[in-house]
């Protein structure tokens, strides 16, 4: 079974939850067994829209700008497996190095705009003269 998760807004050092009847259901599911509660801010998930921005108008930027046909799936996936090779590799505490998912679930929408920030800085750097990725808003997708 998956752990559900209960949203709420603490008042007053009390949490008041957009769905009572349903913590308390699972509560009942859980009578008697020691249990662990996390309470966090909630963040807002990375969009459908920022990975349509990410496939449609980043990805096939790059492509050309690499020599690419930009509309070929196979010379996309190229390109963003390069894109994750630069951008998306990270160093954990012990040195390690590993790969952060792109998937859509992975990143808050605040990281994502952030790795599309580095993503043009690079491309703009990397390919200049030519390689200007417009912002989210300065295209149509």
């Amino acid at each position: 079974m998956k752990t559900p998760i209960f949203n709420c807004t603490p008042t007053n050092g009390e949490p008041i939850f957009a769905n009572p009847g349903k913590f308390k259901m699972h509560c009942a599911l859980l009578n008697g067994k020691e249990c662990e509660l996390i309470l966090r801010r909630k963040t807002k998930k990375k969009s459908n829209k920022q990975a349509a921005y990410y496939w449609a108008v980043v990805v096939p930027i790059i492509a050309r700008a690499m020599g690419h046909r930009e509309n070929s799936e196979k010379e996309k996936e190229e390109v963003h497996g390069h894109l994750q090779l630069i951008h998306f590799v990270y160093t954990d505490g012990q040195g390690r190095k590993y790969i952060r998912s792109s998937k859509l679930d992975k990143w808050t929408t605040v990281e994502w705009e952030e790795k599309m920030c580095e993503i043009r800085q690079w491309a703009a750097e990397f390919f200049e003269p030519s390689c200007y990725i417009p912002l989210p808003n300065e295209v149509d997708y």
